[in-house]
């Protein structure tokens, strides 16, 4: 039986949308080197036709990409110090079966956050410094809060579709299972740095209140922990 991203481990999933990234980028005739010392946000420079660009790649599999806001929404961790971002996406969410890869100014998805987050604020939804924000590649018509700056994908075509059959047959599953710094960063930035229960639980109401497009104190979650 085939592989599916759904057999693959975090760090697998990871690293196969992050190798489609640079497949990507490397079709566009780019040349990649890590930017060292960068942590979790997976910075890379990009080299083509002499000029280098600072450039992040996301990966996602909701088709949502996220930025901690920091200063209170005047700055964007990681987002403010490139140029391009580059993200690999699954085609769809429930039924992935290729993976699309972007290649976006980063002034472009920045004027979205911005857009996004002051919806947000002016909705009067809690938006935590250096906690991911979330915003959808696709169009959101539901034209609440959470629909603005939306839809990216609209505006830019793929510079790489791959189908996952054929990733997961060049993926050798050592390289896979190599973990780099960043591969949660990427999917769920806050993740790594949460360290307690309620940390956790107002991540996961803040997550879930910004893809329904309301304010966190109306989510309500429940936990349950089995011995």
């Amino acid at each position: 039986m085939d592989k599916s991203l759904a057999d693959l481990s975090e760090s697998e999933r990871w690293r196969l949308m992050v190798d489609a990234a640079k497949a990507g980028l490397a079709a566009q005739g780019y040349s990649l080197a890590r930017v060292p010392g960068r942590g979790m946000s997976n910075v890379w420079n990009v080299t083509k036709d002499g000029e280098t660009r600072m450039a992040s790649i996301r990966t996602t599999r909701d088709r949502y990409i996220a930025f901690p806001p920091l200063e209170g929404g005047a700055k964007w961790k990681t987002l403010d110090d490139v140029e391009l971002v580059a993200v690999a996406t699954v085609d769809s969410k429930d039924a992935p079966e290729k993976v699309e890869v972007y290649l976006f100014p980063a002034d472009d998805v920045r004027q979205r956050f911005n857009a996004s987050y002051a919806a947000r604020a002016k909705d009067g939804q809690s938006i935590k410094d250096n906690f991911g924000m979330w915003v959808g590649l696709d169009h959101d018509d539901r034209g609440i809060a959470a629909s603005v700056g939306t839809g990216i994908l609209e505006h830019y075509k793929p510079i790489g579709v791959y189908a996952i059959t054929d990733l997961l047959a060049e993926h050798p599953q050592a390289e896979a299972n190599e973990k780099e710094p960043g591969q949660a960063a990427d999917e769920i930035p806050v993740l790594p740095t949460l360290s307690t229960i309620a940390e956790v639980m107002a991540w996961a109401r803040n997550r879930v209140a910004q893809i329904a497009g309301v304010r966190a104190e109306a989510v309500k979650l429940d936990l349950k922990v089995e011995y």
